[in-house]
């Protein structure tokens, strides 16, 4: 029997999760290294089921002497909140600055350009820190290679 057409996916499992996140050729892939510690950003131009191997860019890596990835998906809440954090502390400032020079009455602002950047702060801080998601591999999360083929 041939292979008529196939697909192969780079899943993402957790332990104890049924759901699996999936990756597909010529996807943007970031990741570490075991025992480096800084991040690359390749193409995935080959996976191999059978020996669990990856091609990013020019080199076939085992997928076993990966340590950690990060997932171009972000967390959404942390968005949302961060996004509304920043708006809310530019209508502070802008409140600010139109009770100041519109309307020449400064006392009504009460340090409404102090919070609002500290609103912008905070938002921009949430985004950076808690936004990625970053997986670390071989404790509840793993690699592996699959090869569907009809």
């Amino acid at each position: 029997m041939d292979k008529v057409t196939g697909q192969k996916y780079l899943l993402i499992e957790k332990r104890g999760n049924p759901k699996t996140e999936r990756v597909a050729l010529y996807e943007y892939f970031t990741f570490q290294i075991k025992d480096e510690h800084e991040w690359h950003t390749r193409q995935i131009l080959g996976l191999d089921a059978n020996a669990q191997l990856i091609e990013l860019g020019d080199s076939w890596i085992p997928l076993t002497d990966l340590s950690r990835i990060k997932l171009r998906r972000q967390r959404t809440w942390v968005n949302v909140i961060g996004t509304a954090l920043q708006a809310g502390g530019a209508s502070m400032i802008l409140g600010d600055m139109y009770s100041t020079l519109v309307r020449n009455e400064p006392q009504y602002t009460e340090g409404g350009w102090e919070w609002g950047l500290v609103n912008i702060a905070v938002g921009t801080g949430m985004k950076a820190a808690l936004a990625p998601i970053k997986y670390h591999l071989g404790g509840k999360h793993r690699l592996r290679v699959v090869d569907l083929t009809f």
